[in-house]
């Protein structure tokens, strides 16, 4: 909150701010989504529990500096009611910073600095995660979150925008000076159709490669998501193709199907299928369900099927 507050008081220090400017320079918001997740793990009993779907709380605003800039900043943090003990919960980060920049907005685009959602999280794994899978992390490469960073985001240029984002130079446990992360991404949109295209190139990995063409029909949108991540004498493909549908204004439908294979062991394909929905009572309520199956060709521990049912308060 530190953070934030200061944030807030930097933007107020260099521009005016008048009475009606206020709602634009502090804006408080969220999300909470809790659920019950129903879980089949391979010959195991079916295991029940609560969890927060990823609720959030933030504060983020912006204020005019001159005609043609503006500074804008973001503070957000993952809330949990978990306890923080070893209760079931499906993850144990509770109330983790989830992004926290502040930045500079212009007819150049916009840039920042501080931890922010991965550039090719935003450009390919998004059109997975957009059905709001509990289960997505199983079938994304890039990172959600990137911390001491920098990034760039273009303006449209016609049917293109891109994007660049650089993690700074940090250390290993022993003191060692590691390589830098860098992202970058780029779309290319035109009459509903959108391709877009990342690499990124880190610490743990020789490069990840991603690609993803989507379409907009109206009340439907399909989406292909191919990746590959290069490691140390192994490779890992993803193949990916989902539809989210909205059956009525309140009302959609989402299908996900996701093939992993790891080059060196072709006998352990994973397939991955997510089916779910949700209803919109209103604005700020939706109820939500979700399908998750995972099988692998040779059948391991790790295979799994689940259920999850939430409701989820957006304001």
């Amino acid at each position: 909150m530190k953070v934030a507050l200061a944030a807030s008081m930097l933007l107020l220090a260099f521009s005016p701010v008048e009475a009606v400017e206020i709602n634009e320079l502090i804006n408080i918001y969220g999300s909470l989504r809790q659920e019950i997740i129903f879980r089949n793990p391979e010959a195991k009993e079916t295991i029940r529990v609560m969890d927060d779907g990823y609720s959030r709380v933030g504060l983020k605003g912006n204020s005019k500096i001159s005609n043609s800039l503006s500074g804008f900043y973001k503070y957000e943090r993952l809330v949990s009611a978990n306890d923080g003990e070893d209760d079931g919960a499906v993850r144990g980060d509770n109330n983790e910073l989830r992004q926290v920049h502040v930045g500079l907005s212009g007819n150049f685009g916009s840039i920042s600095i501080g931890r922010h959602y991965g550039l090719y999280y935003d450009y390919i794994d998004d059109e997975l995660d957009r059905h709001r899978s509990h289960y997505s992390d199983a079938i994304v490469f890039g990172s959600l979150f990137v911390s001491n960073s920098i990034r760039y985001d273009s303006p449209k240029f016609g049917a293109f925008r891109f994007g660049a984002l650089a993690e700074l130079n940090g250390s290993d446990p022993l003191g060692r000076a590691v390589d830098e992360r860098i992202e970058i991404a780029g779309s290319i949109s035109d009459k509903g159709l959108s391709i877009h295209a990342g690499y990124v190139h880190s610490p743990n990995q020789e490069g990840l490669f991603g690609i993803s063409p989507t379409f907009n029909l109206g009340a439907i949108t399909l989406a292909g998501v191919y990746q590959k991540l290069k490691k140390t004498g192994d490779d890992d493909k993803l193949l990916s193709i989902a539809a989210d549908l909205g059956v009525s204004p309140n009302n959609r439908i989402r299908v996900a199907g996701t093939v992993k294979r790891t080059d060196n062991t072709p006998d352990l394909d994973e397939v991955y299928v997510i089916l779910g929905g949700d209803h919109k009572f209103s604005e700020h309520v939706l109820l939500f369900f979700e399908t998750f199956r995972k099988t692998t060709d040779v059948p391991q521990l790790s295979d799994e099927s689940a259920v999850v049912i939430g409701l989820r308060f957006d304001f």
